[in-house]
């Protein structure tokens, strides 16, 4: 679950163009250059790996760093012109800004950056790449007690948390599942804070609108497509009904006209890459039934455990495939699309030599004490989980990765603070790297490259990135 807002995708899709570049600069210095570009591409380089590329000392990597450190030009290629710019604007700069990395590293207290709100009781999808328990269902009586768990979080979020939108509605199991959930958006709207929610859109009926009016008081609305058509969707999600009842369901919701920025997620998967021009024909009939249109589609490589890394060829097909998309979008039922290739798709979008797939790590790589300075995930029962994965219900050893349990007489302030400061961590197996989602593995590759760069002698407050530093 890569997290953008769509809210302040003005920011994070900051300029697609190159800013001024110093020619000057780069004919004088020339190693300064190579370590401008690798990072626009490679935002997780160590300094010690850029020495051994560069075959340069510690001393001439420092002072390469100073002067890069004072050139606007050279801060602005790093974050918006390389291959990496969707994980500088995307991740490492939100999780930097609020100094909640720092607490991480430094094993401080801090309020959560990103609160995952957990609520669905059951799910209508049986998904074939879902990491849930597919018997596990939580009883009905989790609506009312979950509410009050997720209205006391709320209540209790502190003035000073930096963070004016910490609240998305995920799965774990389907949000529209969970009773009260059109009161859960607006208790948190009412408070104040733009809810998002991500669902598989079956329920979201025009009749289940009517029971649940609060739904209308989301600031963005992500449904999760797990197919183009009825074939791939019910070889996916084994539901024969979710195809033409979820398409049915968004063309409805476009009808209302609302404010709301309704938004698509879809998965890339390697034998249906030419399914996104499909999505494209299905989006298109959508707005064009509605009379309005989808605002935003986020695109994915498989992250799935058992998906394989996109070959060359795979590559390069994707590529002559967006190109057409960005010759469809010129259609006038398609023109208000905005597209987000996430992480690993964009270096394909620019057309970037560099293959690199999506970030991964080993289970050996896995922090012991997670981050939950920065992200964590509650279910209807209070728990609190370290990882976005670990969150299903009954999912086999998920609960090693449960830092505590909120209720009437333990905050979440309090469930954090005390494992931030009391325990000792979480020992992983290899088994384990399934509980993380991309952005639990690039936030680790974040962290861990930190700890790196401090134990070689040269810490973030003394790199090239003003952006890394607090």
């Amino acid at each position: 679950m890569e997290y953008q807002n769509p809210a302040t995708v003005g920011y994070t899709q900051k300029t697609s163009q190159q800013s001024f570049v110093d020619e000057e600069f780069i004919k004088k210095n020339p190693d300064s250059w190579e370590i401008i570009k690798l990072f626009a591409d490679s935002p997780f380089l160590t300094q010690e790996e850029v020495c051994l590329k560069l075959k340069i000392s510690k001393d001439e990597l420092n002072n390469h760093n100073k002067k890069i450190l004072t050139l606007e030009w050279a801060q602005e290629y790093i974050i918006n012109s390389g291959a990496g710019k969707k994980y500088w604007n995307n991740t490492v700069i939100p999780a930097i800004i609020n100094g909640k990395t720092n607490a991480v590293i430094n094993e401080e207290y801090a309020y959560p950056d990103r609160i995952g709100f957990c609520p669905g009781l059951s799910c209508q999808f049986f998904c074939t790449f879902c990491g849930r328990n597919y018997s596990a269902a939580y009883e009905r009586e989790f609506g009312d007690k979950g509410y009050e768990i997720f209205k006391q979080i709320i209540d209790q979020t502190p003035k000073e948390s930096n963070n004016n939108n910490p609240y998305h509605i995920t799965g774990g199991l389907e949000p529209l599942t969970f009773p009260r959930i059109g009161d859960l958006v607006s208790y948190g709207a009412k408070k104040g804070f733009p809810m998002e929610m991500k669902t598989n859109g079956f329920s979201l009926t025009p009749e289940f609108l009517v029971k649940q009016p609060g739904i209308l008081d989301l600031s963005v609305l992500r449904i999760s497509l797990y197919g183009v058509n009825q074939e791939s969707t019910v070889e996916v999600t084994k539901n024969p009904k979710g195809f033409e009842r979820v398409k049915n369901n968004i063309i409805n919701f476009l009808k209302l006209k609302t404010r709301i920025k309704l938004g698509l997620n879809y998965v890339i998967l390697h034998n249906n890459l030419e399914d996104v021009l499909l999505l494209l024909d299905y989006i298109e009939d959508v707005n064009s039934k509605s009379q309005n249109q989808v605002d935003f589609l986020t695109l994915r490589e498989d992250f799935s455990p058992e998906a394989k890394i996109l070959s060359v060829d795979e590559r390069k097909k994707l590529l002559e495939i967006f190109n057409q998309i960005d010759n469809r979008l010129k259609n006038p039922n398609l023109n208000k699309l905005h597209i987000d290739y996430g992480y690993a798709l964009e270096s394909i979008k620019q057309n970037r030599k560099s293959l690199d797939p999506l970030k991964r790590i080993e289970h050996t790589e896995m922090r012991p004490k997670m981050f939950p300075q920065l992200s964590i995930m509650i279910d209807p029962k209070g728990d609190v989980y370290g990882y976005h994965e670990a969150t299903f219900l009954d999912k086999e050893g998920s609960e090693r990765y449960c830092i505590g349990q909120i209720n009437e007489n333990e905050s979440l302030e309090q469930v954090v603070k005390k494992f931030v400061e009391k325990n000792k961590g979480v020992e992983s197996l290899p088994m384990d790297i399934s509980y993380l989602d991309a952005y639990d593995h690039i936030i680790t590759i974040l962290l861990n490259q930190a700890d790196a760069d401090k134990k070689f002698g040269i810490p973030w407050s003394n790199g090239p990135i003003k952006a890394r530093i607090y």
